[in-house]
């Protein structure tokens, strides 16, 4: 043994002797109260789940009943300053969104359309000679 555990088992000796005579010279009313009080808490210690959570039921229900009262009454999702909000963003349109509308890219990126037949069709319209107004509503029999 080192002389530091010989020193402990000495103080432990000691304080020992000095509570065990202390709990000797108590009146035996309190001695007994003392004893009933140990085991009734050894009992509770022992006790099935059943009693613990009938002990803690009614706080449970509290403080459930007080986070959902938070809940429904608190405000939340409210703007932190006293700006309108941004029309776009309250009509569920999101950052991303927002971000593709204001990018270069165009919306319709299909890469199987012909934008050049499309643009030479314009420009065939526009330089083909108009039909006679006389021709389109006579009808094709001359008459």
């Amino acid at each position: 043994m080192t002389g530091g555990q010989a020193m402990d088992s000495e103080l432990e000796q000691r304080a020992r002797a000095l509570l065990m005579g202390s709990a000797e010279n108590l009146p035996g009313a309190v001695r007994s109260r003392l004893t009933q009080a140990r085991h009734a808490a050894v009992a509770v210690h022992h006790a099935p789940l059943r009693y613990r959570l009938q002990r803690w039921l009614p706080a449970g229900a509290v403080a459930a009943a007080a986070l959902a009262l938070l809940v429904v009454f608190v405000p939340h999702g409210q703007p932190a300053s006293g700006n309108a909000p941004d029309p776009l963003l309250s009509n569920g349109a999101g950052v991303d969104e927002i971000e593709l509308l204001s990018s270069d890219v165009p919306l319709n990126a299909d890469k199987d359309v012909d934008y050049d037949f499309y643009e030479w069709a314009a420009d065939a319209a526009d330089d083909a000679p108009s039909a006679p107004a006389h021709a389109t509503a006579t009808g094709t029999n001359g008459t």
